[in-house]
Order: structure tokens, then C-alpha cells, then sequence
């Protein structure tokens, strides 16, 4: 008998997006995308999913799912009573159990969309693209000021590699979400907490911003990654270590609409949410009103 595989494979999980529900048995939410058709009220098992993202087909023509076994283990946190309570409470997060999970929850989050399936594949274009353009395979790169060497003999697999392939690697990429965690822990954690359930989620919740308006690295001292918890709770990890780290700061207002602006510009696609998608357009269009009147 052949092996059972995951076919369909959410790439947010549906564990994290039940604290999102609209409805009390947490089946469902509402869905509303960039680019066509009215918000739709969505079963959550229907959301952020696609054939085999992480069962890649092997040579011989099966396929294996370790990572994807590997994410259902990561995302039983989201029905412990600690992430829970995390949702609504005020928990210490300078904890550090508290903060490994969460690193772990950011990072794998992070690196398992399919956002970094298509930079995956694009550096692998222009890697093609550029040593395909040398007279001959270079013996050492440096990359990140360390330099590497170069081994020839893997060339032609690497640069004939297929989706499949690649897809592989990716895989391989996401199971060390583990090394780039501990990165996080250096950073300061801190939440941004409202008293009235505003904030949104997306098929792509974690955010990383700069003021650059590019990606400059998580090291960087003026990097931000935020990450909606839940419809009262949002967390930031930033590199202001002059600030206490811990903190729970208070959303004036209940306005999370500079918040909720950021979540829907991050998205692949889509944005999920508690409430009606209509209202939260309308808090953005209000909120740029507001803008527009104090200049």
C-alpha cells in the first residue's frame, strides 16, 4: 500500500487562525482579496492551502512529507492553554520559554510561506544567470563577507534543478526555521494590546519593515517584525534594547488601523479577519481622512 501523504498543505496554520474565527466554533472566517471579488466568509480548512507545498516529488516520482509533519508538531502550541492565554492576557515575555516559542512560531511562520518559495526560486534564476555568463565556474564566493568554496561537480544539478527540485530545498530550508529563531531571541519583544478585538490577520502574517522600505536584514537596528496573536493582541520584535523589553503597550483608541494597513499591504493575497473585511476598509479609509484633515 502506498504511503499516505499530505495533499493539502495550509501554509498558515489553521490552529493560528481559529483565534481569528468569526464564529464561536472557530470553522470559519472572513476572507477578503487585493485583487478581485466581495469578502467572502470562508470554512478556515479552505484558506492559505495548496496541493503538496510541503510533499515535493521526488525523482522516482513520490513524494514524502517529513516537513509537513513537522509544522503539525510545531502548531499543537496554538491549542495549548499558554497561547491561550497569551491571546487575551498579559504574560510575561521576557520569560524565556515564552520567547523560544515564539521565535519558533515567528520564524517557521515566516520561512515556510510561499512568499519565500518564489525568492527562493528567483536567486536561484539569477544565480543561473550570472555564473552562466563567466567564462568559467569560479572556485570561491563570498557571500555575507565570508568566503566560501566551491565545489563544481554539483553544478549542473543545481542549475538544471525543476520546480520539484527546488521545492525540495525549500523544504530542507523550512525544517531549519530553528537556526534563524535564535536571532529573533536577540531581538526585544514587546505587544501591542487593544481592549475591543480590531486587529486583523493575512496569508502572509509575519511583517518585517524598515524605514528604508527595504529588507536590511533582522539585525538591523531599525528593523520591525510584527506578528498578529490575535484579534486584541499584536506582537512587535524590534532592536530598540535602549527600551525595557517586555512591555505591553495600549492601542489609543482601539485604532488599529495604521496596524491593520500594514498586515494588508504584507499579504500575498488575502486578508482574514473576526468581523466583516467591510469594516476594516472603512476604518483604513477613515483613518487617511483623519490623516489628510491635521496636515
Amino acid at each position: 500500500m502506498a504511503k499516505q501523504v499530505t495533499k493539502r498543505c495550509h501554509w498558515v496554520s489553521q490552529s493560528y487562525l481559529k483565534a481569528f474565527a468569526a464564529d464561536e466554533a472557530g470553522q470559519k472566517i472572513w476572507r477578503f482579496s487585493k485583487n478581485d471579488g466581495d469578502p467572502e466568509l470562508k470554512p478556515i480548512e479552505n484558506v492559505a492551502v495548496r496541493f503538496y507545498l510541503y510533499a515535493p516529488m521526488a525523482a522516482d516520482g513520490t513524494r514524502d512529507d517529513p516537513v509537513e509533519r513537522k509544522l503539525s508538531e510545531l502548531e499543537q502550541w496554538f491549542g495549548e492553554p499558554i497561547w491561550k492565554a497569551l491571546c487575551k492576557s498579559e504574560l510575561d515575555l521576557t520569560w524565556e520559554p515564552l520567547r523560544k516559542m515564539l521565535a519558533l512560531i515567528v520564524a517557521t511562520t515566516y520561512v515556510r510561506n510561499p512568499v519565500q518559495f518564489e525568492t527562493w526560486k528567483r536567486i536561484h534564476r539569477q544565480m543561473v544567470e550570472q555564473v552562466s555568463g563567466l567564462e568559467s565556474m569560479p572556485t570561491r564566493v563570498t557571500i555575507g563577507g565570508v568566503e566560501h568554496q566551491v565545489d563544481a561537480s554539483d553544478w549542473p544539478d543545481f542549475r538544471d534543478a525543476g520546480e520539484e527540485r527546488m521545492k525540495a530545498a525549500w523544504n530542507d530550508y523550512i525544517a531549519g526555521a530553528g537556526d534563524i529563531a535564535p536571532r529573533l531571541l536577540g531581538m526585544r519583544m514587546v505587544m501591542v494590546a487593544a481592549k475591543k478585538p480590531v486587529f486583523i490577520t493575512s496569508d502572509n502574517p509575519v511583517t518585517i519593515t524598515h524605514p528604508s522600505l527595504e529588507f536590511r536584514g533582522i539585525r538591523d537596528p531599525e528593523t520591525t517584525i510584527s506578528f498578529p496573536i490575535s484579534p486584541t493582541r499584536m506582537l512587535v520584535l524590534d532592536n530598540r534594547h535602549s527600551e525595557p523589553d517586555g512591555v505591553y503597550y495600549e492601542l489609543a483608541d482601539d485604532n488599529a488601523a495604521a496596524q491593520n494597513l500594514l498586515v494588508w499591504r504584507n499579504a500575498m493575497e488575502h486578508m482574514f479577519s473576526h468581523r466583516h473585511t467591510d469594516e476594516v476598509c472603512a476604518e483604513f479609509v477613515a483613518n487617511e481622512d483623519r490623516f489628510l484633515a491635521a496636515q
